[in-house]
């Protein structure tokens, strides 16, 4: 049975809470866990003054993560990432890349604040993988969005949905990353620049791929062909013992990168990673949720 719950900012127990900053979009991905919300003209975009309080009355700080659809989309992206800035909080934004292929844009997020960022490359390199999972070819335009993050030092965690159609393609990117950042004399360190590439298998939430779902176990297996068999993986995040995710560490020619796996598959519910203590969410009417649990009951809503 789902538990869920609802929270008022100021008891948050979260370590990453979410925002759902729009539901606009400019992709149609295969993979996206909105659903029918996806460009939903009847779901607003946060509102500002409402979102700025909520953060003001967390009680510890926490890592704020602005996602959509596409964050970029909200015209009040970067006055939010200040208020989190400004609030003692950490700002981080999950995007589709597509507007940071604008040196201008990048630049910007990085002077509002921003830090960190993931950045979605689900075909690698290749325009035809993107046409099966972005339903566009977009290859060259998130090359150039990852190549800005490195010239202006954003620190990019790079997002990879995979299945049996592109996990070829993954050493392709992990090998664009190194050389990219080798360009832009960036040293990759777990301490001081942490570039990580974050596998993902399918989650069958909203519109999703009719294809096969990695489990945990088999994409440990798919890293240590890339990386050897002594690769060494990690089950805490941030504290918290993750049912659902592994960490590791290999080398590059550009310095020690992180890596890690996240199994979507869903429960009997249709809720992936349930019950999770750290992944929470702002939600419509700015409590605090647990995150794929808010969804669940979203969709069902409609």
């Amino acid at each position: 049975m789902i538990n869920y719950y609802e929270l008022e900012p100021k008891d948050n127990t979260f370590h990453t809470l979410s925002i759902q900053t729009t539901y606009k979009c400019q992709q149609h991905c295969a993979n996206c866990y909105l659903g029918d919300m996806l460009n939903n003209d009847s779901i607003p975009d946060v509102d500002v003054n409402k979102f700025e309080a909520s953060i003001k009355d967390l009680p510890f700080r926490t890592d704020i993560r602005f996602i959509g659809a596409e964050p970029t989309m909200n015209p009040n992206l970067l006055d939010m990432i200040k208020i989190v800035r400004k609030s003692g909080h950490r700002p981080s934004l999950l995007t589709n890349g597509l507007k940071l292929r604008r040196y201008v844009y990048v630049e910007e997020l990085k002077n509002a604040g921003l830090k960190l960022l993931g950045i979605s490359m689900n075909g690698g390199l290749d325009n035809n993988l993107y046409e099966i999972f972005d339903n566009g070819k977009y290859a060259k335009l998130k090359m150039e969005a990852l190549e800005n993050c490195f010239k202006y030092k954003l620190l990019p965690h790079i997002n990879m949905i995979i299945d049996p159609d592109n996990v070829h393609e993954i050493n392709t990117l992990i090998n664009f990353i190194v050389d990219s950042a080798i360009k832009y004399n960036i040293k990759f360190s777990p301490m001081t620049f942490p570039v990580m590439i974050r596998l993902k298998s399918v989650g069958q939430v909203g519109f999703f791929k009719k294809t096969y779902t990695y489990s945990l176990h088999e994409m440990k297996e798919i890293v240590k062909k890339l990386h050897g068999k002594n690769i060494q993986f990690i089950d805490t995040i941030n504290g918290h013992l993750e049912k659902r995710s592994l960490t590791y560490s290999f080398k590059t020619k550009a310095g020690i990168m992180l890596g890690k796996i996240t199994d979507w598959s869903v429960d009997d519910d249709g809720v992936p990673d349930s019950g999770s203590k750290r992944r929470g969410i702002l939600t419509d009417n700015y409590k605090v949720a647990p995150f794929f649990e808010y969804y669940n009951k979203k969709q069902k809503e409609l």
